[in-house]
Formats: structure tokens, C-alpha cells, sequence
């Protein structure tokens, strides 16, 4: 018999269900390459986003332009000490702000709402180690949610965009098959990841990394510059795959009734 509801929604942290803009790791990369002598700008430092923060920072490193800005300060080039030493100050440097940035986005609660009186599993997952993790889920629960299962990049060998990490939850949560669940994500890597795994694939514009600014930010905007970044921003997502994109979470629910019409 074919499974015609949906079992799980497996959703991102940063930029999709908290922190309206996924500030708090930009500023943090920001922040630590700043204190090694390195400008880097937001744009740069959000490019890579959604994949496990060392790799992220690799990936940074090793681009063309702050490359040559490291071997011009330092007179050699990048090494794997040089990623293990910007790592080793990421997560304390993060840990100050987290808790800020670990409020739900608008929207978030009712969209739980409907999805928990659907009897759906949600599940998270995160670029964020361990550590981090645990101090959002302690933010999120005083804001009385927690999810049926989370993890973060501690637990993952290779990380996104492979399905590792969604593989872990699918067996933890009984799941029979990655067509019958959603996957919502603001980042490529972490739209990928779901694609990867054969789930309905959901892309966040709005309060997401790929736009970049505050909530207040996205709301001076005119409708004009909303419909530009909103075109911009959904190409790119339905080129990697995704099936549906919204502009923040509170639109989830409207997805949702029309991927249980398509599953049926």
C-alpha cells in the first residue's frame, strides 16, 4: 500500500526556523578573520553557508581573493594549522551571541502548530557542532518547542549536501521512505541535502542566508526589491532542485497541503 501522508519535516536551524537572516555565523566569521588580519566581507563569508563550520572555513581560505590576502600578511600560504586555529575560535566566539540569535522567526510557532496537529515528526538539523546545538535547543525549549530529533555537524563524517545526517533521521524516526517527507532549508548545501535524499524540498528567501539581512531590513524593502531578490533567490534554489520555494516559514503550511494533494 503507498504511504499517502507525510511523515516528517526535516528542517534547517539558522535562516529557516531561528535567526532571520542567519546573522549570527556570519558575524562570527566575520570576526575571527578580522582578528588574523584578514578583511572579509558578509558576502563573502556567507557563500559557503549550511556546510559544517571547519569545512566552511576551509572553503573560505582557500577562495582566490583571501587567499592571496593570507599569503600577502603572512607570506606563505594556508595550511590545515591555519583553518584548525581560525576553527578553535569559532565556536567560543559563536557561543557569546547564540542565545540571541536562537529566537524563533515570525511565523514559526503557528506553522509548529499545524504541523504538530498533523501528527508530522520535525526533525532539525544544522551546520552547528554539538555544543552550539545544545544551547539553541535549551533556547528553543523556553520557547516551548523541541523537536522529535536534531542533530549537528558533530555527528556527521562526510556532512551536507550528502544525506548522511538525514539517513541518521529517518531511522531514528521509523521513517519508510524520503518521498514521503519535506526537507526546509535556506542554504544550497542544505537544500541539496534533501534533494539527495529524495525529499520534497522546500527553499526559504527571506529570512535566509542567500538574502542576508535582519527582519527590519526585509521589511523596508519596497515590493518592487522583495519581487527582485524573491526572483533572484528562487532561481538558484530551482536550479539545485528545490520543489517548492516560500518566502519565510509562516508560509510552510499552504507547501504542505499541496504536497499531501501530490502525494495522494
Amino acid at each position: 500500500m503507498k504511504n499517502t501522508k507525510i511523515e516528517a519535516i526535516v528542517f534547517d536551524l539558522a535562516g529557516t526556523l531561528i535567526d532571520f537572516g542567519s546573522q549570527a555565523p556570519s558575524k562570527v566569521l566575520i570576526h575571527i578573520f578580522n582578528e588574523n588580519g584578514i578583511p572579509i566581507t558578509k558576502k563573502e563569508a556567507i557563500g559557503p553557508m549550511g556546510i559544517e563550520k571547519k569545512a566552511h572555513i576551509s572553503q573560505l581560505i582557500y577562495s582566490k581573493k583571501i587567499n592571496l590576502l593570507w599569503k600577502k600578511k603572512y607570506k606563505k600560504k594556508p595550511s590545515k594549522n591555519d583553518i584548525n586555529k581560525l576553527f578553535k575560535l569559532f565556536n567560543p566566539e559563536l557561543k557569546k551571541i547564540i542565545k540571541k540569535h536562537s529566537k524563533l522567526i515570525t511565523g514559526s510557532k503557528k506553522t509548529i502548530e499545524f504541523i504538530k496537529k498533523k501528527k508530522i515528526k520535525i526533525a532539525t538539523n544544522t551546520g552547528y557542532s554539538d555544543d552550539i546545538l545544545k544551547i539553541i535547543l535549551s533556547e528553543l525549549k523556553k520557547q516551548k518547542f523541541t523537536p522529535d530529533i536534531a542533530y549537528g555537524s558533530s555527528y556527521a563524517k562526510i556532512g551536507r549536501p550528502t544525506a548522511e545526517i538525514i539517513y541518521k533521521i529517518f531511522s531514528d524516526l521509523n521513517i519508510t521512505k524520503g518521498s514521503s517527507c519535506i526537507k526546509v532549508d535556506d542554504t544550497i548545501p542544505g537544500l541539496l541535502e534533501g534533494v539527495n535524499a529524495g525529499m520534497w524540498v522546500v527553499g526559504v528567501i527571506f529570512s535566509g542566508n542567500e538574502f542576508g539581512k535582519t527582519e527590519v531590513e526585509f521589511n523596508k524593502l519596497s515590493y518592487k526589491d522583495k519581487f527582485k531578490f524573491r526572483k533572484m533567490i528562487k532561481n538558484k534554489f530551482k536550479k539545485v532542485g528545490a520543489d517548492y520555494v516560500i518566502d519565510t516559514i509562516k508560509d510552510l503550511p499552504k507547501v504542505i497541503k499541496l504536497i499531501e494533494k501530490r502525494i495522494t
